[in-house]
């Protein structure tokens, strides 16, 4: 993604647009009415998110331990250091360096603050005026921890050159940022001049500090092309309590992925890479600077829903058609064996003999034969449940049995009922009249759960009071006691 980049030092600004890991040349702004205007009719051309990178002698750095807070106490602590330190601007943060492991297990903090906004006030205004999307606003050694990394060293001092500023030198303890000066370089004097002259003063500010601790080593390293190295070489001489290192800078460009050669020392287009191919979170730009960055990147999120929502669709929708065709082609066989079925019935209605009677009265006719299968049912349904019924009482003895329609009794069927008249006697019975009547009670009942209407004509024996029972208890009674049943049967609906 392109980005544009803004580097602002004591003398001069100036913007390069990155692109793909290369970095295009700068065009230089005056800092007037006519460099901001012409700094505008760059910005109407280049719409791109934006850095700007400061590297000036006004920052302020200091090392604070406070409480251990979270949430808005943390942040309504943060707010009166920042009116303690740094009152007068607007351009400041705070970094946790790390919490300490005894006691309270309070946070070492650094604060850190561009102490001059007026430097930088001017072309923020033209920024946001134009509505460009600021990334945030960077000091050149809150961005430099990237190139001490792979460094073995707990106590490293990076001095780098940059032409449009001077010489910087950071200070990091442990890998994290404690301290940084800028010093300019006059026209007299030559970037390995101001590195032999200002590395032991900054080293005797350093021993002050007790940074790093008595009997440790403070390693220099400095970012330098090979014609440079050469010349420092020749000035720099280490000891006990400082060693000098050289960093080629062509070889932490390819290291950073960078896709530009360096003709000389200078860091500029170094750093600027650095700070467009991972950009820190941290930085001193405020909410309401950035404001047009977080319009953009909700634009982005927007138009990246909408693409997908699109690609979606038409995923969908292709989905949609094929199973469409899917559907067509399994449904071309069934229309063609309708037709088939429909030429069939054709000429089977073509192979009927030509009747003069009407089609309701054939309809008619049909249903009134099926009405009449209704009215004269087969034998075997009528005395089905019958049989079944004999074949679990087997001292009852058929001795004849006939049926005939009778619509008198139909109710509530529909169609006329079947009379059957049973006449049966009971056998193996003798004289224990009891147990006769009890045995066709059952019989009886078991008839009736098997739908037939039951209804006794005769007992085998008549126990009414016209009736009269006599018998010889010496005299085997052999004959069987006869009865006669009325059974009617009715079509089940």
């Amino acid at each position: 993604m392109a980005r544009t980049l803004l580097f602002l030092s004591a003398d001069s600004f100036h913007a390069s647009i990155w692109n793909g890991g290369k970095l295009g040349p700068a065009q230089y702004f005056s800092n007037d009415s006519n460099g901001r205007e012409n700094f505008s009719a760059f910005l109407q051309q280049h719409r791109d998110p934006a850095c700007l990178l400061v590297d000036v002698i006004e920052e302020d750095f200091r090392l604070e331990t406070v409480p251990h807070l979270s949430g808005s106490a943390r942040k309504d602590l943060l707010a009166r250091k920042f009116e303690q330190f740094y009152r007068g601007t607007p351009f400041h943060q705070a970094t946790l360096l790390q919490r300490q492991t005894e006691g309270r297990r309070d946070d070492e903090m650094m604060f850190s603050a561009l102490t001059n906004p007026q430097r930088i006030s001017p072309w923020l205004d033209t920024l946001l005026a134009n509505r460009i999307p600021l990334i945030g606003i960077y000091s050149l050694p809150n961005i430099s921890a990237p190139l001490i990394k792979e460094i073995p060293s707990d106590h490293v001092l990076l001095l780098s050159w940059e032409k449009d500023s001077g010489l910087r030198q950071t200070y990091f303890n442990n890998k994290r940022l404690h301290f940084s000066r800028l010093i300019p370089i006059s026209g007299n004097s030559s970037f390995s001049e101001s590195v032999a002259d200002e590395t032991p003063r900054t080293q005797q500010y350093l021993k002050s500090l007790s940074l790093p601790p008595p009997g440790e080593t403070l390693d220099v390293y400095i970012i330098c092309d090979a014609n440079d190295k050469l010349e420092l070489q020749k000035r720099l001489e280490g000891d006990n309590e400082l060693h000098y290192t050289y960093l080629d800078i062509q070889a932490l460009g390819k290291r950073c992925k960078a896709r530009n050669d360096y003709v000389d020392s200078d860091a500029t287009p170094l750093f600027l890479h650095l700070l467009a191919s991972k950009v820190p979170s941290s930085h001193y730009a405020n909410s309401n600077h950035t404001h047009y960055y977080w319009l953009w990147q909700l634009r982005r999120i927007l138009f990246g829903l909408a693409g997908a929502t699109a690609l979606f669709s038409i995923l969908l929708s292709g989905t949609e058609f094929l199973q469409g065709r899917d559907y067509v082609a399994q449904t071309d066989p069934l229309i063609a064996q309708t037709q088939q079925i429909k030429q069939q019935t054709q000429q089977i209605i073509s192979s009927f003999a030509n009747s003069t009677v009407p089609a309701a009265d054939m309809k008619t006719a049909v249903l009134l034969a099926r009405k009449l299968d209704m009215y004269s049912p087969e034998p075997e349904d009528i005395l089905r449940e019958l049989t079944l019924v004999l074949d679990k009482f087997t001292q009852v003895k058929v001795d004849k049995i006939s049926w005939q329609a009778s619509a008198a009794d139909a109710a509530p069927s529909a169609y006329p009922a079947q009379v059957i008249n049973f006449d049966g006697s009971l056998l193996g019975f003798g004289s224990e009249y009891r147990n006769a009547l009890n045995y066709l009670d059952r019989f009886q009942q078991t008839l009736t759960q098997q739908g037939y209407t039951v209804t006794v004509l005769k007992q085998p024996l008549d126990v009414s009071s016209k009736g009269s029972i006599s018998g010889d208890a010496e005299k085997n009674d052999s004959n069987s006691a006869q009865f006669t049943l009325k059974i009617i049967w009715r079509e089940k609906q």
